[in-house]
């Protein structure tokens, strides 16, 4: 059981390693999705979240600005769900 034990824990590290290495808030931190402006929010050691201004959306109970949300890992950007900021003007 020990011989696995190890085998395991050694491969664990060398993935959290190798995510680490290439996590893209730490070569690019201000550039998103093929050199448009993204502002990182989140920068972590596996993986970074960012966020790019879309625009506003109006429906009955007032406008709201949509900012889409990116995560990076593994140098690669994947899109997690949208944030809603009301605009207070």
């Amino acid at each position: 059981m020990k011989k696995y034990f190890t085998g395991i824990l050694v491969t664990l590290i060398m993935i959290i390693g190798i995510l680490g290495i290439t996590n893209p808030g730490f070569r690019q931190p201000y550039q998103l999705l093929d050199n448009q402006e993204g502002k990182l929010i989140h920068n972590y050691f596996i993986f970074s979240v960012y966020v790019h201004y879309e625009g506003y959306i109006q429906n009955e109970k007032g406008n709201y600005g949509l900012y889409r949300r990116y995560i990076g890992i593994a140098s690669d950007f994947f899109e997690i769900s949208p944030l809603h900021v009301k605009d207070e003007q």
